[in-house]
């Protein structure tokens, strides 16, 4: 492009310096009418510029991200397009056309300003159930080199408002139209957005464009949907702080119930422990005494001696009311004393009160 530039400027330079010599001459010759035109000097500098001109005409230079598509005067559209760098071309018959082959975005949201459309630009839809959102969203695409020529014939410059604007549109708002809003904005926006995405390649696949990405950016409601979305957000918050407010309750009431468990079970272990225990004494106390009263009737005399045996060994003398009985028969215990008195030294027993053997 620099070159071309070049050998026009120059073209015109030798334009310049031919009028100037026309001129000059004119005014010399008014001077001295001897003064001629050299024919010579008229035609060298002519041609100069004539073939600055053809020359940098002629020359085409493609820059990087560009493709040109070749309209030639007398055959018509060329099927083959230039690729980046220089071609030369048949000046002033020939004219080349420029498209950018560089990533370009599209995009429509409601934010001012910041879309192809100024002020409100986002796709509003209806949902299945007949609710109006607005869809904020960005196309990225670019032109296929090799379908240049058919993009020039059949859009020109104009195709991002003949078929990019119209086929987003119409294939988000067929996508949108079979959801609701919740899954429009919730579990399924990843869904719809790939659903979008491939009906977008499909139609832009044949008419030479690539598509990069469609991205759904936001989800814009009505401000009465809005404000109804608002209050069933803090219902629902307050819903939820409610339900943890019963289940802590709810905790707090088993642990009591589980701590009065714990109490009652150890009440009882304790109640059935003693009782055990109430029992076990009772079982032995009775056995004792029923031992007890086996050996007495065996031996009758026994409970005698054994009171005998408590008394301290040096009480010989008991003084007992005159109105008591006597608590023992004093005729055997004398026949024992005098019993006792005849029997052998070696004997190593000896007889108990009343005849028995201890």
């Amino acid at each position: 492009m620099i070159v071309a530039r070049l050998l026009s400027l120059l073209g015109f330079v030798f334009f310049i310096l031919l009028v100037g010599y026309i001129l000059y001459t004119f005014s010399e010759r008014r001077r001295n009418p001897r003064v001629r035109f050299r024919l010579s000097v008229i035609l060298t500098l002519l041609v100069l510029a004539l073939l600055s001109n053809a020359i940098g005409a002629s020359v085409v230079v493609i820059d990087a991200g560009e493709v040109g598509v070749v309209f030639n005067a007398i055959t018509g559209l060329q099927d083959t397009p230039l690729m980046p760098g220089m071609h030369i071309l048949i000046p002033y018959i020939n004219e080349v056309y420029r498209y950018s082959t560089r990533e370009q975005v599209y995009t429509m949201t409601k934010t001012y300003a910041e879309g192809e459309v100024l002020g409100d630009d986002s796709l509003w839809s209806p949902t299945i159930e007949g609710l109006q959102v607005g869809i904020d969203s960005s196309t990225r695409y670019r032109i296929k080199p090799e379908m240049a020529p058919y993009i020039h014939n059949n859009f020109r410059y104009d195709y991002r408002e003949i078929l990019i604007r119209p086929s987003i549109r119409s294939i988000v708002r067929h996508y949108v139209s079979q959801h609701t809003v919740a899954e429009i904005y919730g579990p399924k926006r990843a869904e719809i957005q790939e659903a979008i995405t491939e009906a977008l390649r499909e139609r832009f696949e044949p008419e030479g464009f690539e598509l990069l990405s469609f991205d759904i950016r936001n989800v814009n409601f009505t401000d009465e949907y809005a404000k109804a979305i608002e209050q069933k957000q803090i219902a629902q918050q307050q819903a939820e702080q409610m339900e943890y407010v019963l289940q802590r309750e709810q905790q707090e009431a088993e642990r009591k119930r589980v701590e009065a468990e714990g109490l009652r079970d150890a009440a009882i272990t304790q109640a059935e422990g003693e009782a055990r225990a109430v029992k076990i004494r009772a079982q032995a106390e009775a056995e004792a005494l029923a031992l007890i009263n086996e050996v007495l009737s065996k031996n009758p005399q026994l409970l005698q001696y054994k009171y005998i045996e408590k008394l301290a060994p040096n009480v010989t003398i008991m003084l007992l009311p005159a109105n008591s009985p006597y608590l023992f028969d004093l005729q055997s215990l004398i026949g024992q004393a005098e019993q006792g008195r005849s029997v052998t030294p070696s004997s190593p027993s000896s007889e108990m009160p009343g005849g028995s053997t201890p």
